[in-house]
């Protein structure tokens, strides 16, 4: 066989190799950035990992046709890690925000949550959301509740900590006056392994629409979305939403 004749195949090949690598890219695993020490969002479970996100991007996946697993990280790792390709979709009760929106993409809401205060259950300085400036406030790193006490409290002082379970064993060890945090995970804490332990400062300070991120440009998030149009028309995901938090919860 002549040079020619070589060129020609390799000609003829290209657009089959070309092809065969988008198919493989297609089928190819999703890797998913999840906080995991948050439920009753993301938390391991024996060998596996289960909470609402786990469930919602199940059922999400399940409608793209393809195969799913968890990297657990940090919750500041997860945007960076994202950007630069590590992970394919973040997973992890993401707040959409408009600086976030700038970097990444989302996809459409699929919970609204909010921000909320726990104190210990013996303070009887803070009796509400006002209380909180001048005091000694913890959250985890990274989240939008850092944002939120650097511009409503501008008098306390805020200490970040690696995760949730942190700054709530500084709230617990008397660290911190108090924790601003999700709302549903900090309720979920205070009434069961926190019960007792903390109390709850209402009214919520802040509501927040909940997405999935993608990469920019990401071609998951059409059919991510269509996913999640097709639970919310069929109830699949309000059986969710009402599995992990309660009719009242929505």
């Amino acid at each position: 066989m002549d040079r020619r004749q070589l060129l020609q195949l390799g000609l003829l090949a290209a657009p089959a190799m070309i092809l065969a690598r988008k198919v493989r890219a297609e089928d190819a695993e999703l890797v998913v950035g999840s906080n995991v020490g948050s439920p009753p969002f993301a938390y391991k479970d024996g060998d596996h990992y289960s909470g609402f996100d786990m469930e919602v991007f199940g059922e999400i996946a399940k409608g793209l046709n393809r195969k799913w697993r968890v990297q657990p990280m940090d919750f500041g790792a997860l945007i960076p890690a994202l950007q630069t390709g590590n992970i394919d979709a973040i997973v992890s009760q993401l707040f959409i925000k408009p600086a976030r929106q700038k970097v990444i993409d989302f996809s459409s809401p699929y919970y609204q949550s909010g921000l909320v205060a726990v104190v210990g259950a013996g303070n009887t300085t803070i009796n509400s959301p006002n209380d909180l400036d001048g005091k000694t406030i913890g959250t985890e790193t990274g989240t939008a509740a850092v944002d939120y006490i650097q511009s409503h409290f501008k008098n306390a002082t805020l200490d970040q900590l690696p995760s949730i379970n942190n700054a709530l064993l500084a709230l617990e060890a008397g660290r911190t006056d108090a924790v601003v945090y999700d709302t549903p995970s900090l309720m979920y804490y205070a009434n069961n392994t926190g019960k007792g332990k903390v109390r709850v400062i209402r009214p919520t300070l802040e509501g927040l629409d909940v997405g999935i991120g993608f990469q920019k440009g990401s071609p998951l998030v059409a059919p991510a979305n269509a996913a999640l149009a097709a639970m919310q028309a069929d109830g699949r995901l309000k059986t969710i939403r009402e599995k992990w938090f309660g009719p009242d919860q929505a």
